[in-house]
Protein backbone atom coordinates (compact mmCIF):
# COMPACT_ATOMS: atom_id res chain seq x y z
CA UNK A 1 0.00 0.00 0.00
CA UNK A 2 1.51 3.43 -1.00
CA UNK A 3 0.33 6.74 1.08
CA UNK A 4 -1.47 9.32 -1.38
CA UNK A 5 1.14 12.26 -1.81
CA UNK A 6 0.74 15.58 -0.86
CA UNK A 7 0.50 18.32 -3.40
CA UNK A 8 3.52 20.07 -3.04
CA UNK A 9 7.18 19.90 -4.18
CA UNK A 10 8.61 19.37 -1.19
CA UNK A 11 8.14 15.74 1.09
CA UNK A 12 5.75 14.90 3.15
CA UNK A 13 5.63 15.29 7.31
CA UNK A 14 4.10 12.70 8.50
CA UNK A 15 2.54 12.85 12.58
CA UNK A 16 2.88 9.00 13.96
CA UNK A 17 0.38 8.29 16.84
CA UNK A 18 2.21 5.36 18.91
CA UNK A 19 -0.38 2.93 20.93
CA UNK A 20 -0.06 3.07 24.68
CA UNK A 21 3.05 3.04 26.42
CA UNK A 22 4.31 4.60 23.21
CA UNK A 23 3.99 1.00 21.48
CA UNK A 24 5.78 1.15 17.83
CA UNK A 25 2.27 1.75 15.41
CA UNK A 26 0.50 -1.68 14.00
CA UNK A 27 -0.87 0.11 11.16
CA UNK A 28 1.11 -0.84 7.93
CA UNK A 29 0.99 3.04 6.60
CA UNK A 30 2.35 4.67 9.64
CA UNK A 31 5.15 1.55 9.17
CA UNK A 32 5.48 2.57 6.18
CA UNK A 33 6.18 6.00 6.54
CA UNK A 34 8.89 5.73 9.55
CA UNK A 35 10.65 3.16 7.50
CA UNK A 36 10.59 6.15 4.62
CA UNK A 37 11.43 8.84 7.34
CA UNK A 38 14.91 10.76 6.39
CA UNK A 39 14.33 12.70 10.08
CA UNK A 40 12.19 11.62 12.99
CA UNK A 41 11.61 13.83 15.85
CA UNK A 42 10.10 12.70 19.14
CA UNK A 43 10.39 12.79 22.93
CA UNK A 44 12.72 10.77 24.29
CA UNK A 45 10.65 7.89 25.20
CA UNK A 46 9.19 7.71 21.73
CA UNK A 47 12.54 7.83 20.06
CA UNK A 48 13.50 4.81 21.97
CA UNK A 49 10.24 2.94 21.19
CA UNK A 50 10.83 3.00 17.02
CA UNK A 51 13.38 1.10 15.08
CA UNK A 52 14.56 3.60 11.91
CA UNK A 53 18.22 3.34 11.86
CA UNK A 54 17.98 4.79 8.39
CA UNK A 55 17.15 8.20 9.78
CA UNK A 56 18.24 11.43 11.98
CA UNK A 57 16.66 10.72 14.94
CA UNK A 58 16.10 14.12 16.81
CA UNK A 59 14.13 15.21 20.01
CA UNK A 60 11.43 18.01 20.15
CA UNK A 61 13.05 21.61 21.15
CA UNK A 62 12.46 23.11 24.16
CA UNK A 63 10.92 25.22 23.97
CA UNK A 64 8.89 24.13 21.62
CA UNK A 65 8.36 27.12 19.00
CA UNK A 66 11.98 26.00 18.25
CA UNK A 67 10.27 23.25 16.59
CA UNK A 68 9.42 25.79 13.16
CA UNK A 69 12.69 26.52 12.45
CA UNK A 70 13.98 23.09 13.36
CA UNK A 71 11.80 21.53 10.35
CA UNK A 72 12.54 24.68 8.15
CA UNK A 73 16.46 22.83 8.12
CA UNK A 74 14.49 19.76 7.28
CA UNK A 75 12.27 20.98 4.31
CA UNK A 76 13.71 18.54 1.65
CA UNK A 77 13.72 16.09 3.91
CA UNK A 78 10.78 13.02 4.66
CA UNK A 79 10.12 13.80 8.06
CA UNK A 80 8.21 11.75 10.94
CA UNK A 81 6.76 13.52 14.14
CA UNK A 82 5.88 11.46 16.72
CA UNK A 83 3.10 12.11 19.16
CA UNK A 84 1.22 9.95 21.60
CA UNK A 85 -2.00 8.09 20.63
CA UNK A 86 -3.81 10.59 18.43
CA UNK A 87 -1.87 13.51 17.34
CA UNK A 88 -4.68 15.22 16.50
CA UNK A 89 -6.70 15.31 20.17
CA UNK A 90 -4.52 17.63 22.58
CA UNK A 91 -1.65 16.67 20.55
CA UNK A 92 1.52 17.70 18.36
CA UNK A 93 -0.96 17.42 15.50
CA UNK A 94 -2.81 20.66 16.67
CA UNK A 95 0.04 22.23 16.26
CA UNK A 96 1.57 21.25 13.22
CA UNK A 97 -1.91 22.26 11.43
CA UNK A 98 -1.64 25.92 12.86
CA UNK A 99 2.20 26.59 11.43
CA UNK A 100 2.35 23.57 8.44
CA UNK A 101 0.90 24.10 4.92
CA UNK A 102 -1.92 21.48 5.31
CA UNK A 103 -1.27 19.82 2.02
CA UNK A 104 2.37 19.10 3.54
CA UNK A 105 0.79 17.21 6.31
CA UNK A 106 0.08 13.35 7.13
CA UNK A 107 -1.94 12.47 10.06
CA UNK A 108 -1.72 8.29 11.90
CA UNK A 109 -3.40 8.42 14.74
CA UNK A 110 -3.37 4.88 17.63
CA UNK A 111 -6.01 5.06 20.38
CA UNK A 112 -6.26 8.05 22.69
CA UNK A 113 -5.15 7.74 26.08
CA UNK A 114 -8.69 8.90 26.88
CA UNK A 115 -10.23 6.52 25.15
CA UNK A 116 -8.17 3.68 26.20
CA UNK A 117 -8.71 5.02 30.19
CA UNK A 118 -12.42 4.95 29.80
CA UNK A 119 -12.84 2.06 28.23
CA UNK A 120 -10.90 0.59 31.09
CA UNK A 121 -12.99 2.07 33.78
CA UNK A 122 -16.55 1.54 31.31
CA UNK A 123 -17.24 4.68 30.59
CA UNK A 124 -18.27 6.36 27.22
CA UNK A 125 -15.65 8.72 25.77
CA UNK A 126 -18.70 10.65 23.56
CA UNK A 127 -20.12 12.25 27.29
CA UNK A 128 -16.58 13.16 28.42
CA UNK A 129 -15.25 16.53 28.08
CA UNK A 130 -11.41 16.35 27.58
CA UNK A 131 -9.71 19.23 29.56
CA UNK A 132 -5.68 19.09 29.30
CA UNK A 133 -3.81 20.40 32.48
CA UNK A 134 -0.88 19.68 31.16
CA UNK A 135 1.85 22.21 31.21
CA UNK A 136 -1.30 25.06 31.88
CA UNK A 137 -2.47 26.72 35.12
CA UNK A 138 -4.54 24.58 37.25
CA UNK A 139 -7.01 27.55 37.92
CA UNK A 140 -8.10 27.49 34.19
CA UNK A 141 -10.09 24.08 35.38
CA UNK A 142 -12.04 26.56 37.31
CA UNK A 143 -13.71 28.01 34.28
CA UNK A 144 -14.92 24.33 32.78
CA UNK A 145 -16.38 22.94 35.39
CA UNK A 146 -20.06 22.45 36.02
CA UNK A 147 -22.04 20.03 38.26
CA UNK A 148 -23.23 16.64 37.08
CA UNK A 149 -20.67 16.41 34.10
CA UNK A 150 -17.92 14.00 33.10
CA UNK A 151 -14.47 14.93 32.51
CA UNK A 152 -11.10 13.55 31.05
CA UNK A 153 -8.21 15.45 32.63
CA UNK A 154 -5.04 15.38 31.36
CA UNK A 155 -2.25 15.75 34.05
CA UNK A 156 1.40 16.09 34.71
CA UNK A 157 3.90 16.04 37.68
CA UNK A 158 2.02 19.56 38.72
CA UNK A 159 -1.42 18.69 38.22
CA UNK A 160 -1.55 15.79 39.93
CA UNK A 161 -4.92 13.87 40.74
CA UNK A 162 -4.59 15.31 44.16
CA UNK A 163 -4.30 18.65 42.98
CA UNK A 164 -7.54 18.37 40.64
CA UNK A 165 -9.56 16.60 43.99
CA UNK A 166 -8.79 20.00 45.52
CA UNK A 167 -9.73 22.08 43.00
CA UNK A 168 -12.92 19.80 43.09
CA UNK A 169 -13.07 20.72 46.78
CA UNK A 170 -12.68 24.78 45.91
CA UNK A 171 -15.62 24.73 43.10
CA UNK A 172 -17.90 22.88 45.73
CA UNK A 173 -17.53 19.24 44.11
CA UNK A 174 -16.39 17.46 46.99
CA UNK A 175 -18.07 14.47 46.32
CA UNK A 176 -17.22 13.79 42.42
CA UNK A 177 -16.25 10.20 41.58
CA UNK A 178 -12.60 10.67 40.26
CA UNK A 179 -10.54 7.58 38.50
CA UNK A 180 -6.83 7.46 38.35
CA UNK A 181 -5.96 5.48 35.02
CA UNK A 182 -1.86 5.20 35.33
CA UNK A 183 0.75 3.75 32.91
CA UNK A 184 -2.04 2.48 30.31
CA UNK A 185 -0.99 -0.21 28.09
CA UNK A 186 2.09 -1.58 30.35
CA UNK A 187 2.31 -4.61 32.68
CA UNK A 188 2.25 -1.61 35.76
CA UNK A 189 -1.35 -0.34 34.47
CA UNK A 190 -3.22 0.75 37.23
CA UNK A 191 -6.76 1.99 37.91
CA UNK A 192 -7.83 4.12 41.55
CA UNK A 193 -11.04 4.74 42.32
CA UNK A 194 -12.42 7.27 44.85
CA UNK A 195 -13.87 10.27 45.28
CA UNK A 196 -12.41 14.62 45.51
CA UNK A 197 -12.35 14.56 49.77
CA UNK A 198 -11.00 11.47 49.92
CA UNK A 199 -8.17 11.80 47.22
CA UNK A 200 -7.33 15.36 48.31
CA UNK A 201 -5.96 13.68 51.28
CA UNK A 202 -4.02 10.90 49.94
CA UNK A 203 -0.17 10.57 49.86
CA UNK A 204 0.46 7.92 47.63
CA UNK A 205 2.02 9.45 44.26
CA UNK A 206 0.44 8.62 40.70
CA UNK A 207 2.85 8.42 37.82
CA UNK A 208 3.37 11.00 35.52
CA UNK A 209 1.63 9.46 32.63
CA UNK A 210 -1.95 9.23 33.97
CA UNK A 211 -5.57 10.30 32.93
CA UNK A 212 -7.94 11.43 35.53
CA UNK A 213 -11.47 10.82 34.97
CA UNK A 214 -13.94 13.00 36.81
CA UNK A 215 -17.67 12.94 37.14
CA UNK A 216 -18.81 15.82 39.01
CA UNK A 217 -21.11 15.66 42.50
CA UNK A 218 -21.97 17.78 44.99
CA UNK A 219 -23.55 21.15 45.63
CA UNK A 220 -21.28 23.20 43.06
CA UNK A 221 -22.21 26.86 43.09
CA UNK A 222 -19.10 28.66 44.04
CA UNK A 223 -18.95 29.44 40.62
CA UNK A 224 -22.30 30.07 38.95
CA UNK A 225 -22.73 28.35 35.43
CA UNK A 226 -25.31 30.80 33.78
CA UNK A 227 -24.38 34.20 32.30
CA UNK A 228 -25.20 36.69 34.65
CA UNK A 229 -22.58 36.35 37.10
CA UNK A 230 -23.59 37.99 40.55
CA UNK A 231 -22.12 41.62 41.33
CA UNK A 232 -20.74 40.26 44.49
CA UNK A 233 -18.31 37.89 43.01
CA UNK A 234 -15.98 40.34 41.50
CA UNK A 235 -13.19 41.69 43.11
CA UNK A 236 -13.47 45.16 43.64
CA UNK A 237 -11.62 46.64 46.32
CA UNK A 238 -14.87 48.04 47.83
CA UNK A 239 -17.93 47.01 49.63
CA UNK A 240 -19.13 43.62 47.40
CA UNK A 241 -20.92 44.71 44.55
CA UNK A 242 -19.83 47.98 44.45
CA UNK A 243 -16.97 49.52 42.40
CA UNK A 244 -16.32 50.10 38.72
CA UNK A 245 -17.81 47.21 37.09
CA UNK A 246 -20.49 46.91 34.61
CA UNK A 247 -23.34 45.54 36.91
CA UNK A 248 -25.40 42.36 36.19
CA UNK A 249 -28.97 43.67 34.55
CA UNK A 250 -26.52 46.03 31.98
CA UNK A 251 -24.00 43.15 31.82
CA UNK A 252 -26.57 40.49 29.96
CA UNK A 253 -27.86 42.74 27.95
CA UNK A 254 -24.47 44.26 26.18
CA UNK A 255 -23.26 40.58 26.15
CA UNK A 256 -26.74 39.79 24.38
CA UNK A 257 -25.32 42.85 21.66
CA UNK A 258 -21.60 41.90 21.74
CA UNK A 259 -23.02 38.13 20.32
CA UNK A 260 -19.85 36.00 20.81
CA UNK A 261 -19.00 33.53 18.78
CA UNK A 262 -16.78 30.77 18.77
CA UNK A 263 -13.65 31.99 16.80
CA UNK A 264 -13.72 35.57 17.35
CA UNK A 265 -11.65 38.35 18.37
CA UNK A 266 -13.24 40.96 20.87
CA UNK A 267 -11.92 44.00 22.24
CA UNK A 268 -13.00 45.27 26.08
CA UNK A 269 -11.68 48.71 25.99
CA UNK A 270 -12.10 50.24 29.32
CA UNK A 271 -13.10 46.93 31.12
CA UNK A 272 -12.72 48.13 34.62
CA UNK A 273 -12.44 45.68 37.40
CA UNK A 274 -14.07 42.98 34.34
CA UNK A 275 -17.71 42.95 34.74
CA UNK A 276 -17.98 41.98 30.90
CA UNK A 277 -14.83 40.70 30.38
CA UNK A 278 -14.61 38.00 32.46
CA UNK A 279 -18.09 36.84 31.62
CA UNK A 280 -17.77 37.01 28.18
CA UNK A 281 -14.04 34.88 28.11
CA UNK A 282 -15.81 32.82 30.49
CA UNK A 283 -19.15 31.87 28.16
CA UNK A 284 -17.48 31.94 24.99
CA UNK A 285 -13.69 29.93 25.63
CA UNK A 286 -13.35 29.24 22.17
CA UNK A 287 -13.31 32.96 21.45
CA UNK A 288 -10.50 35.11 22.42
CA UNK A 289 -10.91 38.96 24.33
CA UNK A 290 -8.40 41.78 24.70
CA UNK A 291 -9.44 43.78 27.61
CA UNK A 292 -7.80 46.92 28.02
CA UNK A 293 -7.91 49.26 31.25
CA UNK A 294 -5.60 52.58 32.25
CA UNK A 295 -6.16 52.60 36.17
CA UNK A 296 -3.98 50.66 37.65
CA UNK A 297 -5.90 49.72 40.51
CA UNK A 298 -8.95 48.91 38.65
CA UNK A 299 -6.45 46.82 36.82
CA UNK A 300 -4.98 44.81 39.72
CA UNK A 301 -8.78 43.76 40.16
CA UNK A 302 -9.36 42.73 37.28
CA UNK A 303 -6.47 40.29 37.25
CA UNK A 304 -7.22 39.43 40.33
CA UNK A 305 -10.95 38.53 38.45
CA UNK A 306 -9.38 36.73 35.62
CA UNK A 307 -7.32 34.77 37.72
CA UNK A 308 -10.69 33.78 40.11
CA UNK A 309 -12.73 32.44 37.00
CA UNK A 310 -9.89 30.55 35.49
CA UNK A 311 -10.06 32.47 32.19
CA UNK A 312 -6.04 33.52 31.35
CA UNK A 313 -6.82 31.10 28.44
CA UNK A 314 -8.73 33.64 26.19
CA UNK A 315 -8.73 37.29 28.36
CA UNK A 316 -5.71 39.02 27.71
CA UNK A 317 -5.21 42.18 30.00
CA UNK A 318 -3.09 45.07 28.76
CA UNK A 319 -2.98 48.36 31.34
CA UNK A 320 -2.04 51.06 29.20
CA UNK A 321 -4.20 54.24 27.24
CA UNK A 322 -6.68 52.34 25.13
CA UNK A 323 -5.83 54.68 21.96
CA UNK A 324 -2.05 53.45 22.05
CA UNK A 325 -2.26 49.91 21.80
CA UNK A 326 -4.93 48.97 19.91
CA UNK A 327 -3.10 48.89 16.70
CA UNK A 328 -1.17 46.20 17.90
CA UNK A 329 -4.25 44.24 18.46
CA UNK A 330 -5.85 41.87 15.73
CA UNK A 331 -9.17 43.21 14.08
CA UNK A 332 -12.59 42.33 15.84
CA UNK A 333 -15.53 40.73 15.51
CA UNK A 334 -16.88 42.65 18.72
CA UNK A 335 -15.67 45.68 20.54
CA UNK A 336 -17.40 46.47 24.06
CA UNK A 337 -16.39 50.62 24.63
CA UNK A 338 -17.20 50.63 28.41
CA UNK A 339 -14.67 53.51 29.67
CA UNK A 340 -13.25 56.57 27.73
CA UNK A 341 -11.63 58.54 29.51
CA UNK A 342 -13.08 61.24 27.03
CA UNK A 343 -11.76 59.57 24.14
CA UNK A 344 -15.43 58.23 23.31
CA UNK A 345 -15.62 59.92 20.24
CA UNK A 346 -12.12 58.82 18.93
CA UNK A 347 -12.69 55.28 20.16
CA UNK A 348 -15.58 54.62 18.40
CA UNK A 349 -13.69 56.03 15.01
CA UNK A 350 -11.07 53.88 15.60
CA UNK A 351 -13.40 50.74 16.22
CA UNK A 352 -15.65 51.36 13.84
CA UNK A 353 -12.89 51.54 10.92
CA UNK A 354 -10.92 48.02 12.34
CA UNK A 355 -14.31 45.73 12.53
CA UNK A 356 -14.39 42.56 10.51
CA UNK A 357 -17.21 42.00 8.11
CA UNK A 358 -20.54 41.05 10.40
CA UNK A 359 -18.93 42.67 13.48
CA UNK A 360 -20.74 44.03 16.06
CA UNK A 361 -19.91 46.94 18.25
CA UNK A 362 -21.66 48.12 21.71
CA UNK A 363 -20.91 51.27 23.64
CA UNK A 364 -22.16 52.20 27.41
CA UNK A 365 -22.77 55.95 28.27
CA UNK A 366 -23.49 57.57 31.83
CA UNK A 367 -22.58 61.03 31.49
CA UNK A 368 -24.65 63.50 29.43
CA UNK A 369 -21.52 64.20 27.28
CA UNK A 370 -20.76 60.39 26.51
CA UNK A 371 -24.75 60.16 25.89
CA UNK A 372 -24.58 62.85 23.42
CA UNK A 373 -21.29 61.02 21.58
CA UNK A 374 -23.45 58.04 21.47
CA UNK A 375 -26.37 59.86 19.73
CA UNK A 376 -24.26 61.78 17.36
CA UNK A 377 -23.14 58.41 15.99
CA UNK A 378 -26.23 56.66 16.11
CA UNK A 379 -27.41 59.17 14.07
CA UNK A 380 -24.82 58.59 11.46
CA UNK A 381 -24.43 55.25 11.62
CA UNK A 382 -27.66 53.76 11.72
CA UNK A 383 -26.69 52.23 15.25
CA UNK A 384 -29.27 50.86 17.74
CA UNK A 385 -29.68 52.93 21.00
CA UNK A 386 -31.44 51.60 24.15
CA UNK A 387 -31.41 52.49 27.85
CA UNK A 388 -31.87 50.43 31.26
CA UNK A 389 -32.87 51.87 33.95
CA UNK A 390 -32.77 49.64 37.35
CA UNK A 391 -33.57 49.99 40.70
CA UNK A 392 -32.65 47.72 43.63
CA UNK A 393 -34.74 46.85 46.60
CA UNK A 394 -33.07 48.13 49.85
CA UNK A 395 -33.66 48.64 53.60
CA UNK A 396 -34.85 52.20 55.13
CA UNK A 397 -35.56 51.74 58.14
CA UNK A 398 -36.73 48.44 58.15
CA UNK A 399 -38.99 49.04 55.28
CA UNK A 400 -38.29 47.88 51.46
CA UNK A 401 -37.62 51.06 49.03
CA UNK A 402 -36.39 50.71 45.24
CA UNK A 403 -33.25 52.45 45.00
CA UNK A 404 -32.40 53.38 41.37
CA UNK A 405 -29.41 52.99 40.00
CA UNK A 406 -27.90 55.59 37.24
CA UNK A 407 -29.63 55.07 34.05
CA UNK A 408 -27.19 53.43 31.36
CA UNK A 409 -27.27 54.52 27.49
CA UNK A 410 -26.16 51.23 24.84
CA UNK A 411 -24.89 51.73 21.45
CA UNK A 412 -24.99 48.73 19.24
CA UNK A 413 -23.87 48.33 15.46
CA UNK A 414 -24.63 45.44 13.82
CA UNK A 415 -25.48 42.00 15.45
CA UNK A 416 -28.56 41.12 16.14
CA UNK A 417 -31.63 43.96 15.80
Amino acid sequence: MTPAQPESNQPPIDVVGLGMAEAPPTDPVARQALAAADVVIGSERQLAAVDTPQAVRLPYPSPFSELTELLSRYADSRVCLLASGDPLWHGVGGWALAQLPSERLRFHPAPSSVQVACARAGRRVDTIETVSVHGRPLERLRARLHANRSYALLGDDIATPQAVAAELITAGFGQSSICVAERLGTDEERLTESDAEQLAQAETPFDTLHVTLVHTRGPGGVLPEFPGLPDTAFETGTEPGKGLITKREVRLSVLAELAPRAGDVGWDIGAGCGGVAIEWARWNPNGCVYAVERDAGRFEHLTTNRDRFGVGANLHLVNDDALAILGDWPDPDAVLIGGHDGALESLLTTAHARLRPGGRLVATAVTEGARSVLVSFAEHHGARLSEIAVSRGADLNGTTVMRPQLPVMILALGGPA
